[in-house]
């Protein structure tokens, strides 16, 4: 049965589709204004669901998991342009798969929401995708692994 989102998943969707507009008008103060949305939402979990939202949109890209780097680069090279602060190596590091390091291994980190909003951002503009039902796919991931973890510890609940 379908459940209406809750406030802060709907905080999070609206702010990465509008940053990812932002990006893509280059527009630095809405970019800006969406991190900062962002960063006022529980980080672990925001950071949970942008991780899985980029790799979801790095499955679309290459299905094969080979490495997007070269593909986003010259996006990347465009967006340093607008957005001066990029950190070309952190990028790298973030972007699922390829032969980086993991980007599991990066840690969730308030000031690297800016380079993973950016890279969601790359990522759907290079796959030519709207962004949001990715962010819906993911926001539904972690809410089923919840319910199943929460299930299989009768005496348990997942706080929120």
């Amino acid at each position: 049965m379908w459940q209406p989102p809750t406030p802060a998943e709907q905080e999070l969707w609206n702010a990465v589709v509008a940053g990812v507009r932002a990006a893509n008008q280059t527009d630095r103060g809405q970019f800006q204004a969406s991190v900062d949305r962002l960063l006022r939402l529980p980080h672990a979990w925001a950071h949970q669901v942008l991780k899985d939202t980029a790799g979801l949109l790095a499955e679309e890209l290459e299905p094969g998991g080979r490495d997007q780097w070269p593909r986003l680069a010259a996006q990347i090279d465009h967006s340093e342009t607008w957005l001066p602060r990029v950190d070309r190596e952190l990028l790298a590091a973030l972007l699922p798969g390829g032969h980086r390091p993991p980007f599991t291994d990066v840690p969730g980190e308030p000031e690297h929401t800016e380079h993973r909003l950016l890279l969601i951002a790359q990522l759907a503009d290079a796959a030519q995708v709207s962004v949001g039902a990715f962010v819906d796919v993911a926001l539904a991931d972690i809410k089923r692994a919840e319910a199943t973890l929460a299930g299989s510890i009768p005496h348990c609940r997942i706080g929120r």
